[in-house]
């Protein structure tokens, strides 16, 4: 049986002045991941300032092994907390 569709969301609490190296190591990080398997992932801002992100997979087994290939990130300055909830998705209904 073939993985279920998988999506991430990430949460970031980010020191100002690390906000744009921030965002660029995220740019770069999602364009090498895509080139690995990932569906692709849209960064966006909370109201309280948080970056969250929500990435997709075609299946959790397809972005294990994306970061395997990378091997173990180094850590991001200026990144005061970070949270990861993994999902698996039932219905779809996004258009791109």
């Amino acid at each position: 049986m073939a993985d279920k569709e998988f999506a991430v969301i990430y949460r970031w609490k980010v020191e100002p002045e690390h906000e744009g190296y921030f965002r660029e190591r995220w740019k770069r990080g999602t364009e090498r991941l895509r080139s690995l398997g990932s569906r692709g992932s849209c960064l966006t801002r909370a109201e309280n300032g948080d970056f969250i992100a929500f990435a997709r997979w075609p299946g959790e087994a397809a972005r294990e092994a994306a970061y395997a290939a990378i091997g173990p990130f180094e850590p991001w300055p200026g990144i005061l907390s970070f949270e990861e909830t993994k999902l698996t998705v039932e219905e779809d209904l996004l258009t791109l």
